[in-house]
């Protein structure tokens, strides 16, 4: 993926199909396709990762507002313990 949003879990989560749904409905001006590729893995240390790929290149203030609404839909969702990357 050449533009994407990382979502890093603080610990192994169950993440569905509804979570995948509602962050990219959060990013969508990053997404301009019907069609939005996605990784979920969990890592040697007990982390899940949700990366999300977005069809455009965002700006750093682009990429701030894609972050909050991202964290308020996962607020909404009841998780807390995360971090969000998105490529620059």
């Amino acid at each position: 993926m050449e533009h994407f949003i990382s979502i890093v879990f603080d610990n192994n989560e169950e993440v569905d199909d509804i979570v995948v749904s509602e962050v990219a409905t959060s990013a969508s001006n990053a997404l301009l396709e019907e069609e939005t590729g996605y990784e979920l893995y969990d890592t040697e240390d007990g982390k899940t990762i949700l990366t999300v790929e977005t069809h455009v290149q965002l700006d750093e203030s682009e990429s701030n507002a894609v972050a909050e609404k991202v964290a308020h839909k996962l607020f909404d969702l009841g998780y807390n313990n995360f971090d969000i990357e998105v490529s620059v």
